[in-house]
């Protein structure tokens, strides 16, 4: 069972109970050195679109693990994503591990944080006249 307090994201369709997306500390260390220093905000943000097979499948290679919570890249081979299943509910969970080790919360409900901060941003005090 996946452990939303250390950011892992259930991802069963790769072959059973316990596989899980965890991305940590060394694993965001690879992908920035693979794709270079940029704002996870901005990225994550634009949501989906962001997500390209090559991005997915190297946040996979830092945070897919086994039942034994060991990375696949480190020792299993790694499972291949399911042909019968759609790209974009990976892409998803992908994006769910990134913000839960960032942010402490999965995607939308960080979106939902952002966006709202946005409104209230926008919104003039009150009492103060709008010019």
């Amino acid at each position: 069972m996946a452990n939303r307090f250390i950011g892992e994201v259930p991802a069963p369709e790769f072959g059973g109970k316990g596989i899980v997306i965890r991305i940590d500390f060394t694993g965001l260390l690879q992908l920035e050195e693979d794709y270079g220093e940029f704002t996870w905000a901005s990225r994550l943000f634009n949501g989906l679109a962001m997500v390209s097979p090559s991005k997915i499948k190297a946040v996979l290679a830092v945070g897919l693990r086994n039942d034994k919570g060991t990375l696949f890249s480190e020792g299993d081979e790694m499972p291949a994503w399911p042909v019968d299943k759609p790209l974009a509910p990976l892409a998803a969970r992908c994006q769910d591990a990134l913000s839960l080790f960032l942010y402490g919360k999965n995607f939308k409900d960080w979106a939902a944080d952002v966006e709202t901060k946005r409104e209230e941003d926008e919104r003039p005090p009150q009492n103060d006249a709008v010019l």
